[in-house]
């Protein structure tokens, strides 16, 4: 019998259960929030909280129990959770004194501390956030706050706060919903039971038509947003404030997603849209086009490139004029053939810093250079063999140069010489940071350069053929869409989320993954050609700044490939056919990380074609079949229980009954307004029809005495209204419309 009383009064509470359980789920999304962040809470935190909000709602789901009874299970949960992820072992003996009594309740609390901290804290929001979220207000102001805070949120950094967004709004939709129907009920006690009823066929439809929502979205194709977001905009304003504070200074600034284009020397956060800035740098005199390089970055850190202690310890030695950088470059290139090409550089502004001379690489001598000073002062070059950088030490007693003509030696590449080189090295001495790699980079980015390189027979026909597939299967655009990126990887966002983006992108990935299948590389940066003016003359603005990649060949050292779409690398001496073979359709959906297909059993790009559109179909065809469930539903609800909401008829009782005949003389009222008769506002209803009887409106006096007298009944006094009466009420009411209809009616009485 008890628990049959047990049941009835769970199901009889059902809506206040089920706004429990939203509003736990409701409160689950900041926990899940928290586990995200790295470094806020340690797991044992998380697990603690988790358990708390669970056994929270739980036992208020138990309404059958006392409220102290409650609060004393959860408390007793709290500590012995608490208690067991900490490793507690109680203490106890007998106290003598206060003093002693508070010293052994010290001894058994601190060890729980700090996670017994945070448990009664989750305790305590959910026991407020469930007293407090019962009306629609407090609901809708939660729902826009936590909608907000996770916005804005997800916008800064990487971090996917999506499904924990959509979770808050569905259970807040759901909660204001039993909000209104809890209201409804309070505000009509006497069709308290009937608004129960149908309580669910109100929440179903809004339910799935949530569950409609977030299926086609995550159905729809991810386009870039119309507008910026205001994060995004103050940054963008920020970095071109700082611009043009700099007086145009040739640097990129990156601040949060926004970024001036420019030659800068912080890459260790790349990443974000690019604003380019049109500003000239210098002219290059030169008989061939090339890339003027700058600076090389050996150490890939997730987030960008940094210097690494091998660079900061390189060797650097002084230049003379007209003679030979000293020792050359230190890696083995006896077998490269060269050509000796001679430019002069003139730089826009005087007094613009940079940490290099900018030359075709690679620089072999400094023949003359010019100074906003008397004479030429080579004190501050130092030349890096390592980097084959030539380094400007400057200080404000030793400014940049205005002017200054080197000569580089350009490799020559012979490719047929270069694929007789084994697809593997033989030895990596020395060439060990250019191999490394963090720790955290997906696996997904090495699963997939080995499906990209594996037809590659040597080491030069994989790098081209990891070359041609960034170049090919990723636009260009200094504006990429950052919603879609949430991976905390660089290259592996780029790769498998934003699919799109500038040089920084293109070369970073390129680097990285090279380096996973044991090909050496570094990460260069400098300008790209820019626009020819006059033959043998280039204009380079700061939109020229440009990044690529170096990777290392036994015999022949360090060589140029340029893996950004839409750009090309001067190479001397480069084939049209680079590969053997053409580069295969390789997908770079998550999934496709988890068993990547081998390059020998890749889709063709027709199949590659017909299986998204098949995907794209069957995704279309599973919505269209949710919304056709959906309309179905309500059709079915409408059909089958609207219509009873306009017959109700109540259990026996007075109140029910006389509620009733309130309805149908409302209802009598109703048609009397649309047909001419309407009730003034200081009128009582035996007024108005009163006068509607002096206005000839086509009913009988004693007819209208009677539903006046019934009316007053039911409304004024405790008397019930018995069957018979409203039967016999119902039946006057209805012949004093047909009268109506049969011409008893003064249409030209206004309402």
């Amino acid at each position: 019998m008890k628990q049959q009383r047990w049941k009835n009064s769970l199901w009889r509470n059902w809506p206040e259960g089920l706004s429990i359980v939203l509003t736990g789920l409701f409160l689950l999304q900041y926990v899940l929030w928290m586990q995200k962040e790295e470094g806020v809470w340690l797991p044992e935190t998380v697990t603690v909280v988790k358990l708390t909000l669970l056994f929270t709602v739980l036992t208020e789901l138990l309404v059958f129990l006392p409220w102290l009874l409650r609060q004393v299970l959860q408390l007793t949960f709290l500590f012995t959770i608490t208690g067991y992820m900490t490793g507690y072992a109680p203490v106890w003996r007998k106290p003598v004194e206060l003093t002693d009594t508070v010293l052994l309740i010290q001894e058994n609390f601190i060890p729980l501390e700090p996670f017994i901290w945070f448990a009664l804290s989750a305790w305590l929001i959910t026991l407020f956030a469930l007293t407090m979220m019962k009306t629609k207000k407090l609901v809708i102001s939660a729902l826009v706050v936590t909608v907000f805070i996770f916005a804005v949120r997800d916008s800064v950094g990487t971090l996917d706060l999506r499904g924990e967004a959509g979770a808050v709004i569905f259970s807040g939709l759901l909660l204001t919903i039993l909000c209104f129907a809890a209201e409804l009920k309070k505000n009509n006690p006497e069709g308290g039971p009937q608004v129960s009823r149908y309580v669910p066929f109100i929440t179903l439809p809004a339910a799935i038509l949530l569950i409609l929502v977030v299926f086609l979205g995550m159905q729809a194709p991810n386009v870039r947003p119309m507008l910026t977001d205001p994060y995004t905009l103050w940054n963008n304003l920020q970095a071109n404030r700082s611009f043009l504070s700099a007086g145009g200074n040739s640097s990129i600034f990156t601040l949060g997603g926004g970024a001036v284009s420019g030659y800068g020397r912080d890459d260790s956060s790349l990443g974000g849209q690019l604003t380019l800035n049109q500003t000239p740098v210098m002219s290059v005199v030169s008989p061939q086009r090339n890339y003027w390089r700058g600076e090389t970055r050996s150490r890939y850190t997730g987030e960008g490139w940094i210097t690494s202690e091998v660079e900061r310890e390189a060797l650097l030695s002084p230049v003379s004029a007209r003679l030979p950088v000293a020792s050359g470059r230190e890696s083995d290139s006896s077998r490269l053939q060269t050509v000796e090409v001679t430019q002069t550089v003139t730089m826009a502004e005087v007094g613009k810093e940079y940490p290099v001379l900018f030359g075709a690489y690679a620089i072999d001598r400094v023949r003359s250079i010019t100074t906003d000073g008397p004479g030429a002062d080579l004190s501050p070059l130092q030349w890096s063999p390592r980097l084959s950088e030539l380094r400007w030490t400057g200080s404000s007693q030793r400014i940049y140069p205005v002017s200054y003509t080197l000569t580089s030696k350009i490799p020559v590449v012979r490719e047929e010489e270069l694929r007789k080189l084994p697809a593997a090295l033989l030895a990596t001495a020395g060439l060990e940071e250019y191999l490394a790699l963090p720790e955290s980079l997906p696996a997904r980015v090495r699963e997939l350069a080995l499906q990209v390189t594996a037809p590659g027979q040597n080491l030069y026909d994989k790098v081209k053929r990891l070359e041609q597939y960034l170049a090919t299967a990723y636009p260009y655009t200094t504006a990429p869409n950052l919603n879609a990126g949430q991976s905390k990887d660089f290259v592996d966002r780029f790769l498998f989320e934003i699919k799109e983006g500038y040089c920084d992108y293109f070369s970073t990935a390129m680097a990285v993954m090279l380096r996973s299948i044991g090909i050496p590389s570094r990460w260069v940066k400098g300008f790209a050609p820019g626009e020819a003016v006059v033959e043998g003359e280039y204009l380079v603005r700061n939109s020229d700044a440009h990044s690529w990649v170096e990777a290392y060949f036994p015999g022949y050292g360090w060589l140029p490939f340029e893996p950004t779409s839409g750009f090309s690398l001067p190479v001397n001496g480069l084939e049209a056919d680079v590969a053997a073979e053409p580069v295969p359709e390789v997908s770079t959906e998550p999934e496709a990380s988890s068993a990547p297909e081998l390059p020998d059993s890749a889709e063709p790009a027709s199949a590659a074609a017909d299986h998204n559109s098949r995907g794209s179909f069957l995704g279309w065809g599973a919505a269209g079949a949710a919304a056709a469930a959906f309309l179905l539903s309500l059709s079915w609800i409408f059909r089958r229980h609207i219509p009873f909401l306009r017959s109700i008829r109540p259990p026996t009782g007075h109140l029910n009954t006389n509620r009733r005949v309130l309805l149908e003389v409302e209802r009598f009222l109703r048609d009397a307004r649309r047909r001419g008769y309407s009730r003034k506002e200081h009128e009582t209803v035996r007024e108005a029809v009163q006068r509607w009887g002096n206005e000839g409106n086509g009913a009988e006096p004693d007819d209208v005495e009677a539903l006046l007298l019934l009316f007053e009944k039911a409304k004024y006094s405790d008397l019930p209204v018995t069957e018979e009466e409203l039967t016999a009420l119902t039946m006057r009411m209805q012949e004093i419309r047909e009268r109506w209809k049969k011409g008893g009616v003064q249409t030209d009485v206004k309402a």
